[in-house]
């Protein structure tokens, strides 16, 4: 009976253990992040407390890829950096001020693997180096556009950026690769004061809209007006809006309330958190834990070190070839990487290597911890993602050199030995005409 008793003791443990992921929050009126159960709204503690590396006023929120929790500071101007395991002050990122950061609101990491932040006292979104936190700039410059007290920004499926603008009512888009002003995207529809914005998983815009106390839907495409999305159940003075892993839509209130509505369709389900629950007074920015995705990836016909080989992840939506978030992988010496995504649902994953195929795994599940593992077919010299008579005289071009030599390919260098053989010739004719996924 005892044995009983400890085993199920056990049991109930590991699936605490095994939790999905948890709810995180700013809490405006305690000036810290409190964490909660993403299944059922429990208080699960405080994540950073008040005053840990400097926190004073948080208002805005990021998990890096390298699943650290991001967060501003206003009044130190600084972008501040916690272990996303527990919460522990790691450095000060953006230290205060960085290249000429003033009343920082929410930020984000773009598909460049760069953070993005808004600053609003000065009209414009600054970036980051994502590894290093050092300044690389204005992306999008003061004002460009009319951009009138920003506050939220996301990285839509076509690879642009979309600011919130409070004063002009609207969001504007911006290149993603230069910050080049777009024009007005969203408008209309009643948006007036808008704050968060998210891209959904229909791959539209929702926009808070915190002067008419809603949600609105906007075409994520064209920027035409879908209606109110979501409206009721006490929603007052809504700022930052996330899709959970159920797929609904959790919207943060100044009032304090988390309130949680149908994904599909904007119906009302429930206040997930109530106002005052663990502490949260004011509900800002929210965010969900990122899902750890991880695996092999094997690099067929290769005997060098799969640790200097350059690898890049694409997640996409399903059935389309744009990607929505681009990453390098790391390998270590047994072919291992990791990575975290704040993406949550299914996604097409593939995955390239610098000389080989690219495999692509379709309508792949991301959950709390993701296992993927790939296989590449060797051969892709010129990196066309096919095996053809260019690659062949590509490698015949660099037969017989060595690291050094003036006609040396690293890429003809199938096998990895760090020379151009028959070994190579081997590999090049066994997987010849071969053709790697979309």
């Amino acid at each position: 009976m005892r044995q009983r008793s400890v085993l199920l003791i056990l049991l109930v443990g590991m699936l605490v253990a095994q939790s999905d992921a948890d709810l995180v929050s700013i809490s405006l009126d305690s000036a810290s992040i409190l964490r909660f159960d993403e299944n059922t709204g429990v208080f699960l503690g405080t994540l950073v407390p008040a005053g840990s590396g400097g926190l004073s006023s948080p208002r805005g929120l990021a998990y890096g890829p390298d699943g650290d929790l991001y967060v501003t500071d206003l009044f130190s101007n600084s972008v501040l950096r916690y272990r996303g395991s527990d919460g522990g002050f790691v450095s000060a990122f953006v230290p205060s001020g960085s290249g000429g950061l003033s009343g920082p609101r929410n930020l984000t990491f773009g598909p460049d693997g760069n953070l993005y932040v808004v600053s609003r006292d000065t009209d414009s979104v600054l970036r980051y180096n994502g590894t290093t936190g050092a300044s690389l700039g204005v992306f999008v410059s003061s004002r460009s556009g009319g951009l009138d007290n920003p506050v939220d920004l996301a990285f839509g499926p076509d690879g642009h950026l979309y600011v919130s603008s409070i004063n002009t009512n609207n969001v504007l888009r911006y290149h993603g690769a230069t910050g080049a002003y777009l024009g007005a995207f969203a408008s209309g529809g009643g948006l007036r004061s808008p704050r968060g914005v998210a891209f959904g998983p229909d791959g539209n815009l929702y926009v808070v809209s915190q002067g008419t106390n809603s949600v609105l839907r906007y075409n994520g495409s064209t920027g035409g007006f879908m209606g109110v999305f979501a409206s009721g159940g006490g929603l007052t003075m809504p700022i930052g809006l996330a899709f959970g892993p159920d797929g609904h839509l959790y919207v943060g209130t100044r009032s304090g309330n988390i309130i949680r509505y149908h994904g599909t369709t904007g119906a009302f389900i429930d206040v997930f958190v109530p106002a005052g629950r663990g502490g949260l007074g004011g509900s800002a920015f929210l965010v969900f834990t990122p899902r750890r995705v991880h695996g092999t990836v094997s690099l067929l016909d290769f005997v060098g070190d799969p640790t200097g080989v350059s690898v890049v992840m694409e997640l996409r939506r399903p059935g389309e070839t744009t990607a929505l978030e681009t990453r390098t992988l790391s390998l270590d010496s047994t072919s291992r990487y990791a990575l975290h995504t704040t993406r949550m649902g299914r996604y097409d994953v593939s995955v390239k290597a610098s000389h080989w195929l690219r495999q692509t795994l379709r309508n792949v599940l991301l959950q709390s911890d993701t296992p993927l593992n790939f296989t590449l077919t060797n051969g892709d010299i010129d990196g066309d993602n096919e095996v053809t008579l260019f690659d062949f005289g590509q490698l015949v071009a660099a037969f017989g050199s060595m690291p050094g030599d003036s006609n040396w390919d690293p890429d003809a260098d199938l096998d990895g030995d760090e020379e151009v053989t028959l070994f190579d010739f081997g590999v090049l004719v066994r997987n010849f005409g071969s053709i790697g996924d979309d």
